[in-house]
């Protein structure tokens, strides 16, 4: 049976390497770590205080460049996969 991942020809084109599996998962590391920081932003400021911030501010930043990273390198990879060479002809 083919899985749906089969069926859809774009932006999933490339097989995804361990690479790209790795930079996925730290992009939604890092957007779930933002989300449960916006979440107990309250609660945490109350315990840590100004540190609050700087985690807020550094889990931003992390699942920033991560997922601008991770959107280059699966581009990259979708436009070889796509533009390969292939034995069409026969």
């Amino acid at each position: 049976m083919n899985s749906w991942r089969n069926l859809v020809p774009a932006p999933l084109a490339a097989p995804e390497t361990r690479a790209l599996k790795a930079a996925r998962l730290r992009t939604m590391t890092g957007l779930f770590l933002v989300a449960a920081l916006v979440v107990s932003f309250g609660a945490l400021r109350a315990l840590t205080g100004i540190f609050a911030l700087a985690m807020f501010a550094g889990a931003t930043t992390f699942a920033l460049l991560q997922g601008f990273l991770w959107v280059r390198a699966k581009n990259a990879a979708d436009d070889a996969w796509l533009m390969r060479e292939r034995d069409d002809a026969l």
